[in-house]
This record gives structure tokens, C-alpha cells and sequence, in this order.
């Protein structure tokens, strides 16, 4: 069983080139899985009434090319994987845009992870026809070179309904840390094609938190056909005996400009 949707591109989620945002499209298959969800008998209302949900673990992506405003997006969904009734993974292709895995996993009333219930679990069954998950990309490493640290608290008017920074925002992140170096270096940011993306999650921020996120390039890695910047981001905050990890993103990226992400790699100190 899948659920198929058309969506389109918000004007907001668009860059001044009037291309989707990675942050962007990652929102786009939350709302198909949420529009998944609905069909299947678990509207929002009725999990925030059962005192029950889903949170990320892990969400990993191949973008094969920028999407644009306006744009109807053809989104296809599945429950690929379903254990221990609290594992789910769910495989989303936005078609010939964007492949994507995301790995949930069931929480109870206290916000750990809980057995999902009798009804859940028959509603959202294992269909084994789903499509393999994306491939891990690989990277011609270089020596790690760091990126400019970027700290921020998140703002309590982009809460979730969980009241922390839903798993989109993470994406954002990376890519602003990114951006802000790029800008440093007199290369455009706005110029920024996504490749491929990958967030392990391990902690919710919330807005009272102050985040830092430190990264580092990696090298260059080759998604399909293009080759990008490949960096790692570490998100954390303070915490009782020192700093938490809150998330790791990992994100390769391309340019409009080829010589773009060559010229970062290289200037990075």
C-alpha cells in the first residue's frame, strides 16, 4: 500500500532562482507522509489524542535535479520496514526530483520510544514492492578542513507540534553554516544545488536551547552523474556535564558555478 500525491512548490521555499530549497523538499514528503498517515485513519488529531507520534531517527536523500516554483511535484510514499512495532522506514520518491528514506521511530506520552498500539501497527503494514532506500554516497577525502562555527537559538514561533525544531529545519542549518562560508569566501550561496543529504538525529532542540553548528569539509563526492562539496555538520548544545550532540548532518553539494565548491575545498583553512 502507497499513497501517491501531487504538491506543489510554495513561493517561500524557493531561492532567488526560483529553485527549491533541500529544507524545502524534505517539508514536501513530511506532508505526504502526513497526508499517508491521514488516509490510512491516523490524522494528526488522532495521534495528539492517543498521546502517541513518530520522530525522526535518520533521513537520507538523492536529489537528481532543483525543482521549481509552481511547480506540481508527482510524490509516492510507502512503509517500506515496520519492527519491534516502534521501527518504522518509510521510502519516498518526489519522481524524478528527489529519492528519499526516513527512518521514524514511535514515542509514547513521555517522549521516549513505546510499542506502538494494535490499530497503529495494522494501519501501517511492511510493503515489501517498496523501492531500495538511496545509496550512500562516496568521497574522495581530503584532510578535514573546519568551516566557521554558527550559533543560534531556535525561535519558539518555528516549534513542531512536538515543540521542538522539526527534522526540515536541520537541513537548514547545514546549509546556512555552508552558505555563511561560502559568502566568506566571495563564492555566491545562492548558487548552492543539493546532491545528496543524510541527518542522524539524537536529540529535539528546542527554542530555549543555544545551538552551535561546527563542520568541516570532507572532499568531493559524486552523486550520479555531478560531483559536489562534501561536508559534515555536528549540531549541540550545552548540557549538564558538557556539550550534546543534539545532530549530524552530513550534505554534499554542487554549484552553478563548477569551479564553486573546488574553489571552497581548497580555500577552506
Amino acid at each position: 500500500m502507497h499513497g501517491q500525491y501531487t504538491l506543489r512548490i510554495p513561493r517561500h521555499a524557493c531561492t532567488p532562482r526560483d529553485t527549491a530549497r533541500a529544507g524545502d523538499l524534505w517539508r514536501v514528503i513530511q506532508d505526504a507522509a502526513v497526508n499517508d498517515a491521514t488516509d490510512r485513519g491516523w490524522p494528526p488529531e488522532r495521534f495528539r489524542a492517543a498521546g502517541t507520534g513518530f520522530v525522526v531517527r535518520e533521513l537520507r536523500a538523492v536529489h537528481h535535479r532543483e525543482a521549481g516554483f509552481g511547480e506540481d511535484l508527482d510524490v509516492r510514499t510507502q512503509i517500506a520496514d515496520a519492527r519491534r512495532e516502534i521501527l518504522v522506514r518509510r521510502e519516498t520518491q518526489i519522481i524524478g526530483v528527489m529519492d528519499a528514506t526516513a527512518e521514524w521511530v514511535h514515542i509514547g506520552p513521555t517522549g521516549g520510544p513505546q510499542r506502538a498500539s494494535a490499530a497503529l501497527v495494522a494501519a501501517f503494514p511492511a510493503d515489501r514492492s517498496a523501492p531500495a532506500s538511496p545509496a550512500l554516497v562516496e568521497v574522495e577525502e581530503v584532510t578535514a578542513r573546519p568551516l566557521p562555527d554558527f550559533t543560534f537559538s531556535p525561535w519558539w514561533t518555528e516549534m513542531d507540534p512536538l515543540a521542538h525544531t522539526n527534522h526540515p529545519r536541520y537541513i537548514d542549518w547545514a546549509d546556512e553554516t555552508l552558505a555563511r562560508a561560502l559568502h566568506q569566501r566571495g563564492i555566491d550561496p545562492l548558487g548552492v544545488v543539493p546532491l545528496a543529504d543524510r541527518v542522524r538525529f539524537r536529540l529535539g532542540a528546542r527554542a530555549t536551547d543555544v545551538v552551535t553548528v561546527s563542520g568541516r569539509v570532507l572532499g568531493m563526492a559524486r552523486v550520479g552523474q555531478r560531483t559536489g562539496l562534501a561536508c559534515m555538520f555536528r549540531a549541540s548544545r550545552p548540557g549538564p556535564s558538557g556539550p550534546e550532540v543534539v545532530a549530524d548532518m552530513y550534505i554534499v553539494r554542487g554549484h552553478i558555478d563548477p569551479d564553486a565548491a573546488l574553489a571552497l575545498l581548497w580555500a577552506a583553512a
